[in-house]
């Protein structure tokens, strides 16, 4: 049985520029579907063209296992309502005339508006919350107000279909929220919906499902929990996200962080950390563009949590519990194929105290160990001083010893400018060294 509206190697350019490339996707009756993507990736060519506005150079669009440009163009106009990004806002009409317009193509030559009119079009006013504006000028709206006007002139066409092209673009956030609603209970009615937005916590929130969209063509497309994940939208965007939990929803929300740098570090890092010490740590190093692994740290950890989040390789135990044999294994295994080991100043107890005995190994192994000066802190120590043991053969043995994590970055951005160097520390390093002793 044939998708409700579908796409097959769907294709548009303007003159020589492709637009849309060789899309192909299909969507079921009564989804809501968010159309996501970078500037420029299409996605409005890609509405004009599902709603018959264009004709594809390649490709076919098929609406109900019909093609949509062989239906007649009154029938297309009564199945399908659009929403466009742009619209003559200056108009001086009353709000209802507005509306009203969206029933010509139920109207025979010279028929005037009818009971059934008046009807329909007040019941689109009601469910978008506009019939209070219905005299007013649609000129002297707001911009929310004039989107739910729009949106009523399109109910206003009874569609089983309605393509929404960033209805809430230069919106505050409360008619951001007020537009979904509204969309979302349209949608509860039986109409299908697929409307391009911005913002990806709004297709997040209100969409069953995701289109995302690259350079003309599809980058993702599936239902929400399968498509809208960080390393995904990261790569979409050029954007770092944090993911988190609707507390209401328990859907996924994003929160962007920074820029995906375009240069990859060419050092990988093991960190050893807990108790939150490597979160300021994972943020400079992830932007540089540094791989980083983590671990051994237990699960609810405030740094296990960060490493999971940014989708990082992490080693983790059970909470509250001391490190496994088979988890001290993985992490050593894991930390040999990077450059370094390095260990941030967390507090040392009986139940993490083994992955100090993982950085002598690694170390022995000629793995290189960077640590930072507090960690030689008497006060992280709650094992009796076996800890500041472990940490001052570490030193004894070559790690490398910083004040400060931009010291520790300095440093690697030296390693890397001189890979032929000797062992000889950079000049801060030997300094907190020194001092460090």
């Amino acid at each position: 049985m044939g998708k409700y509206l579908e796409t097959r190697d769907l294709s548009f350019y303007y003159g020589s520029l492709p637009a849309v490339r060789r899309v192909n996707f299909g969507i079921e009756r009564g989804a809501f579907v968010g159309v996501l993507g970078p500037n420029g990736s299409g996605k409005s060519t890609l509405l004009s063209l599902l709603a018959g506005l264009l004709e594809p150079a390649q490709g076919k669009v098929y609406l109900e296992e019909k093609d949509l440009l062989k239906l007649p163009r009154k029938t297309r106009a009564k199945k399908i309502g659009m929403v466009f990004q742009n619209f003559p806002d200056q108009l001086e009409l009353p709000c209802h005339e507005i509306v009203m317009m969206g029933r010509f193509p139920h109207w025979r030559r010279w028929q005037k508006e009818s009971l059934r009119d008046y009807q329909v079009v007040n019941r689109a006013m009601q469910q978008t919350a506009t019939l209070h504006l219905a005299e007013q000028p649609f000129a002297q709206l707001s911009g929310g107000e004039k989107q739910r006007v729009m949106i009523a002139r399109a109910l206003a066409q009874e569609p089983e279909l309605l393509l929404l092209d960033e209805p809430t673009s230069h919106l505050d956030i409360l008619y951001q929220i007020e537009i979904m609603s509204i969309l979302a209970q349209l949608r509860e009615q039986g109409i299908t919906i697929l409307c391009v937005l911005h913002d990806p916590n709004l297709a997040a929130q209100f969409c069953n499902q995701a289109l995302l969209m690259k350079e003309g063509k599809i980058f993702a497309f599936g239902k929400i929990e399968e498509v809208m994940k960080i390393s995904v939208l990261s790569e979409l965007f050029g954007v770092e996200f944090l993911e988190e939990t609707h507390p209401y929803t328990l859907r996924p929300f994003f929160i962007p962080l920074s820029i995906s740098t375009p240069y990859k570090h060419p050092l990988k890092v093991h960190l050893i950390c807990g108790g939150g010490s490597g979160k300021p740590l994972l943020r400079l190093l992830l932007q540089k563009g540094i791989e980083v692994s983590v671990g051994v740290v237990n699960q609810l950890d405030a740094d296990e949590e960060a490493a999971r989040k940014l989708n990082l390789e992490v080693v983790t135990e059970k909470p509250f519990s001391s490190i496994q044999k088979e988890n001290l294994e993985k992490a050593e295994r894991i930390a040999m194929q990077k450059d370094y080991v390095i260990i941030a100043p967390t507090f040392w107890g009986e139940g993490n105290l083994a992955n100090l005995e993982i950085a002598l190994s690694l170390q022995e192994k000629g793995k290189k160990v960077l640590l930072f000066e507090k960690c030689l802190d008497s006060k992280f120590d709650f094992t009796g001083g076996k800890a500041r043991q472990y940490l001052e053969a570490l030193c004894k043995r070559g790690a490398l010893v910083f004040k400060s994590p931009t010291s520790l970055l300095d440093y690697l951005d030296e390693d890397v400018a001189t890979p032929k160097r000797t062992t000889m520390p950079s000049e801060s390093a030997q300094s907190a060294e020194s001092e460090a002793k």
